[in-house]
């Protein structure tokens, strides 16, 4: 009974590790090239999306930012939904997701140091994929 509670808890966060991956990957599409931007998003000088999407900090080597978190969050997408499907690649989900926590913490950074300012979306986009790292964890644990 216990192995199979430990085996139904893992594919639960897996299952919720594929729901948060999918809800961060419109975000960060979104956010390569947004438009009309939400009015939350621009409080004062501390709290801008634009002046963190617009600075020059927001792209490497020509390429938005929010691109390379695109693409992380369909590879958190296809690992988690792999795992789902029972295939042995919670390590490397959760390795994935480290280096997500690792790039988030890196561009939280760079919004406060650099450019003196934190874009509330990207800040959305990037607890989601702290969210996809707790919960590959997680499963990994109980699996």
């Amino acid at each position: 009974m216990a192995a199979l509670s430990r085996w139904s808890a893992s594919r639960v966060a897996y299952l919720a590790s594929a729901v948060l991956s999918a809800a961060g990957l419109p975000l960060s599409i979104y956010l390569i090239s947004p438009s009309n931007l939400p009015q939350f998003c621009e409080i004062g000088n501390t709290f801008s999306c634009e002046s963190v999407i617009q600075s020059e900090y927001s792209r490497f080597m020509g390429i938005p930012l929010a691109a390379f978190g695109a693409m992380w969050f369909v590879v958190a997408l296809a690992l988690s939904i792999a795992a789902l499907a029972e295939l042995r690649v919670g390590l490397l989900l959760v390795s994935w997701s480290v280096l997500g926590v690792l790039g988030a913490f890196a561009l939280l950074y760079i919004e406060v140091f650099l450019i003196g300012s934190i874009c509330l979306l990207c800040t959305i986009a990037h607890a989601i994929g702290g969210g996809v790292f707790a919960v590959a964890l997680l499963a990994y644990l109980w699996s």
